[in-house]
Parts: C-alpha cells; sequence; structure tokens
C-alpha cells in the first residue's frame, strides 16, 4: 500500500510509450509532406462539412425532391468518411 492509500495491483500495466518517425524526401515529397502536416486541418473540414449537410438535412426548408437529394448525398458521403472521422 502506498502512503495516499491507494493500492497498487501486480497486474496493472503501465502504458507503453509510442512514438512514430515520419521521414520525407525534400523537396521530392513535397507534396506528401504538405498533406500529412494538414491531415488535422482536412479531418476537422470533413467534420465541418458533415455537420453542415446534417443540419440542412434535419432543418432545411427544401422542396421534396431536394430534400431527397440532400438526404442521399449525406448518406453517400458519410459513408465514405465515416471511418476517417471515427475518433
Amino acid at each position: 500500500m502506498m502512503g495516499t492509500g491507494m493500492v497498487k495491483l501486480d497486474n496493472q500495466i503501465k502504458p507503453n510509450k509510442m512514438t512514430a518517425t515520419l521521414t520525407f524526401n525534400l523537396p521530392d515529397d513535397q507534396y506528401a509532406y504538405n498533406y500529412t502536416l494538414n491531415a488535422a486541418r482536412y479531418k476537422d473540414a470533413l467534420k465541418d462539412i458533415m455537420n453542415m449537410m446534417r443540419n440542412e438535412v434535419k432543418y432545411g426548408n427544401h422542396d421534396e425532391p431536394t430534400q431527397d437529394a440532400l438526404e442521399v448525398l449525406y448518406e453517400q458521403f458519410g459513408k465514405i468518411v465515416y471511418d476517417l472521422l471515427d475518433e
């Protein structure tokens, strides 16, 4: 037992510290470097687009053919980006 009243069990595992290093051969790999550098921005943009589309489908005031088309596009787009936005 520790002085704080906490008990450390033998089967508790400390998480392993993981690191990753990406290497780019610049300027040849400049496009890939920029794409990787901005990946979080791209993910945020996709989330914003999905939220915008969801709001249009849910709250938009559209005629029936337009509403149907929006729902289809939202569903198709969601299938494409679903795994990318999974947190």
